[in-house]
């Protein structure tokens, strides 16, 4: 039988960004749920969403970034972290051997949202390329691969 071995973790949620803080946070039963004013203004029925806290721009390289929505950015900082938890070289990580499983339920939806109202005003040939990939449903495994 083959064996799977998890050797790294890494985090980023509304909990926290790294195991220290969402142990403390999850110790502590502290809810990374807080009040969201956007989702009012957008006329949501609910007001309330778990948002990590953290700066994405600062983390990530900004010719990388472009190609992600914030699924993609949250899963990216998170496999880099796990990376790092293992101890992993590049030379380990271009191992054939080595894998990572990741899933999402689809692309960004403010992306989604931001390509929508480009094409409505301003046409096909201005949404860009880089939206292609911040909206397919694959987003998270293609800018981890």
């Amino acid at each position: 039988m083959k064996r799977v071995v998890i050797t790294g973790l890494g985090l980023v949620s509304c909990l926290g960004n790294d195991r220290s803080s969402v142990a403390t946070s999850l110790r502590e039963s502290r809810s990374g749920i807080r009040a969201m004013p956007e989702y009012t203004e957008l006329g949501f029925r609910s007001q309330v969403g778990g948002m990590p806290d953290i700066d994405l721009d600062a983390l990530i390289d900004r010719k990388r970034r472009r190609f992600m929505g914030d699924a993609s950015a949250f899963a990216y900082v998170s496999m880099a972290d796990a990376i790092r938890d293992a101890g992993l070289s590049a030379d380990a990580v271009a191992d054939p051997r080595i894998g990572l499983i990741a899933g999402s339920g689809g692309g960004s939806c403010a992306n989604q949202v931001e390509a929508a109202d480009l094409l409505r005003a301003k046409g096909v040939r201005r949404v860009g390329p880089y939206m292609v990939t911040r909206t397919m449903c694959s987003t998270v495994s293609a800018n981890l691969a």
